[in-house]
């Protein structure tokens, strides 16, 4: 009978230790907002960079979803990761990102969310579990999970590789499909994105 909690304290310690590599998604068209989402800056820094800052204390690396255009502007280098099959919107961010490194686990995170901060991050990092593939966030709201706020587990990226493969292109179906769970943001402002000036 003792056996049993070790054996999870062990499963639940080589969790802990697998390497956290952050995606700043940045790479859209912004038709709606009419410039550059990752460019506005709502605090001090521009998006693209205050993402990144958020997932600092977390993660061991962070890398943008861009284009080539804003890999030089912003002087990122090997950080900014290009869309190997372009045309599907984040999901050939995030699969450029997981490409490159399956067998890690990623937090992947929109430029265009203002209101998230370090503490909801670790909002996800703290619901992880042996046996559980992925943890993104509860809109309440529409009752929706948030794919553009998710934590993506070594089995997660391969999987979600596996069916961009298949032709699914939705990061949500994809995340759906895979061991979740889903935790409540610490207030609802936190999930709102921002995709038109008005917002």
């Amino acid at each position: 009978m003792v056996q049993q909690p070790n054996r999870n304290r062990r499963k639940r310690r080589r969790l802990l230790a697998t390497e956290l590599y952050g995606l700043v998604l940045t790479g859209g068209a912004s038709s709606r907002m009419g410039r550059d989402k990752a460019e506005i800056t709502y605090g001090q820094q521009p998006q693209w960079r205050a993402a990144a800052d958020i997932l600092a204390p977390i993660c061991v690396r962070t890398h943008w979803s861009c284009t080539a255009k804003q890999r030089d502007d912003w002087g990122i280098g090997e950080a900014g990761i290009l869309d190997q099959v372009p045309g599907h919107g984040p999901a050939s961010g995030m699969h450029a990102a997981f490409l490159r490194a399956s067998d890690v686990a990623w937090i992947v995170i929109g430029c265009d969310y203002p209101c998230v901060e370090t503490q909801d991050i670790r909002r996800l990092l703290a619901a992880r579990m042996p046996g559980v593939d992925a943890v993104t966030f509860l809109n309440h709201e529409t009752t929706e999970i948030e794919p553009m706020i998710s934590l993506w587990e070594p089995a997660a990226v391969q999987h979600f590789v596996q069916r961009f493969a298949a032709g699914e292109y939705s990061p949500r179906r994809i995340l759906q499909s895979c061991k979740l769970v889903t935790v409540m943001p610490r207030e609802q402002q936190v999930l709102h994105n921002r995709n038109s000036p008005r917002e």
